[in-house]
């Protein structure tokens, strides 16, 4: 009979009001857990955080760290990071204090910043390869990521994940209902983008790739549902060049967020670059089409032509020619959607993904208790 491993696992993660993907990432698994996982908040609280204020915060983040790694017996310690420079110098300190008290480690690299890849390439390889390479195993989002890190010297368990989805979405009427709402309001097309609004996420292309598909198609609307650092430079975008028929709707969450996915026809997310973007598994599970650039975790999985639509190009002129085949092809547009759904149930879930997860910690513990 196979054993059965009781285990202890502590996480460094944002809190879990915060907005943000590793935030909602772990709350979403959190109900799934079978293991005793403790959450130790480690980055900024809710709302902004003043500058003076980060490194008393951070001192107590290291201090409570050291505390409860000396008071509690955990058997794994899964750390969160991302390749961002605040991140991967930040998130150092915790692991460094983890193999202090020999903890079996697992590293979660969320986040993938090419830039910086490239910095670390060319001027601390050495450092970085020489603290985080004692990880048990590393868990990255995106195969290529995976690659990347061999060919930095990463020689150790490298295994790729995905983000998860909340398994109540696919408890709800609206996902993957097939031809419901090109029923409802048949003349109506709506594109929804959401995300944070910065350039990188590819929110220019979306307002140009638009305003050449409303021109086509009168009856196509977008929404932008997002906050961030462009936002009134986008809406001052879409002013300077008569884009008309755009709804910024903030920030969304709850039922507000629920209701922006409810109405779309197709979600649309030209990212330049992302780790594996939780949004378009999120559309997957409502039952959307997907129209976006094949970056990062996405380029593992996205099947063109069947789940939506995917091009390494910017030019908004090749979106356009991809929305406007699911604006006149509403069939088709119903069929990617009720496909995405059935995916995202089977491998985006998270029970599904918290299940894998405690494999990985399992491994992690009976290669400690085999040696």
């Amino acid at each position: 009979m196979e054993q059965l491993i009781i285990m202890w696992i502590l996480t460094n993660t944002p809190s879990l009001e915060n907005p943000g993907g590793i935030a909602t990432y772990y709350a979403v698994l959190k109900p799934h857990w079978t293991s005793d996982i403790t959450y130790l908040t480690s980055c900024a609280r809710v709302g902004r955080e003043r500058k003076w204020a980060t490194p008393v915060r951070l001192i107590r983040d290291y201090f409570g760290f050291f505390r409860t790694l000396r008071r509690d017996p955990y058997d794994v310690v899964l750390i969160n990071t991302s390749l961002f420079p605040k991140a991967v110098i930040r998130d150092a300190i915790f692991f460094l204090l983890a193999k202090a008290f020999h903890k079996r480690t697992v590293l979660f690299i969320r986040g993938w910043h090419p830039d910086f890849e490239q910095s670390v390439r060319r001027y601390f390889l050495r450092v970085f390869r020489s603290v985080y390479s004692g990880a048990d195993v590393v868990i990255v989002l995106a195969s290529e990521f995976k690659d990347k890190l061999i060919e930095m010297g990463f020689h150790g368990k490298i295994i790729t994940e995905t983000t998860a989805v909340d398994d109540e979405i696919f408890s709800k009427r609206h996902g993957g209902d097939g031809n419901r709402k090109a029923q409802e309001e048949p003349s109506s097309f709506n594109i929804l983008f959401l995300s944070r609004i910065e350039e990188s996420k590819g929110i220019y292309i979306v307002l140009d790739t638009y305003r050449i598909l409303k021109q086509r198609h009168p009856e196509v609307s977008l929404t932008v549902a997002g906050d961030g650092p462009e936002l009134a430079k986008a809406r001052q975008y879409a002013i300077d060049r008569g884009i008309k028929g755009v709804e910024f709707s903030g920030y969304v969450r709850g039922r507000a967020k629920d209701l922006a996915l409810a109405r779309a026809d197709v979600y649309f997310f030209p990212s330049y670059h992302e780790g594996m973007p939780g949004s378009v598994l999120e559309a997957m599970a409502y039952g959307l089409p997907i129209v976006t650039r094949p970056v990062g975790g996405v380029a593992d999985f996205f099947a063109d032509g069947r789940m939506g639509f995917a091009s390494e190009s910017r030019d908004p002129q090749v979106f356009a020619e991809f929305l406007e085949r699911l604006v006149c092809d509403r069939d088709m547009c119903s069929m990617m959607g009720a496909f995405n759904r059935d995916y995202a149930k089977e491998r985006f879930a998270a029970s599904s993904v918290a299940k894998r997860l405690e494999e990985v910690f399992q491994s992690v513990l009976s290669a400690d208790t085999n040696g």
